[in-house]
């Protein structure tokens, strides 16, 4: 069946689509699907892609991650209550931190290397919808209307 495209990742090799309980990997050489990563609670809303993991967020609260490499699933992340609408990733010295925004109205950051919750903020009124990083912060965008840098 045919579902929805609701997030999409592309590197040098390959093209990361996340629908309906799934994440399809497509290879940029030859366009075609070359695995298809199932997983639980419903369409994938969100994705990102680190030099370990590929990670998606769900309709129902989930976060999944799989090893890049043998493409099995490593973990899921519980916390949210609510749709994770958007994931990004921060390197810093010697970690990479996860950060995912969800209808909750909150931003949780995941230590991935221990791949637990570090940190729950919450400082929109509306679900937070999306996120992105640029010279070591991060910035998040709500239906609250606002903008907010994290440091």
């Amino acid at each position: 069946q045919n579902h929805w495209v609701r997030a999409l990742v592309a590197t040098d090799r390959f093209l990361y689509s996340g629908s309906y309980r799934s994440v399809k990997i497509w290879s940029m050489d030859t366009l075609e699907v070359s695995h298809v990563l199932q997983c639980t609670g419903g369409s994938v809303y969100s994705l990102t892609v680190s030099s370990k993991h590929i990670i998606c967020g769900t309709y129902e609260n989930m976060i999944h991650v799989w090893d890049k490499e043998s493409l099995s699933e490593v973990a899921s992340l519980s916390g949210h209550v609510g749709t994770v609408y958007s994931l990004t990733l921060l390197p810093t010295p010697g970690h990479v931190r996860l950060f995912s925004a969800s209808y909750d109205k909150t931003i949780r950051v995941w230590n991935m290397d221990l791949l637990t919750c570090a940190q729950t903020m919450s400082r929109h009124e509306g679900s937070v919808t999306c996120l992105t990083t640029c010279r070591g912060r991060i910035y998040s965008g709500a239906v609250d209307s606002t903008l907010k840098v994290w440091h």
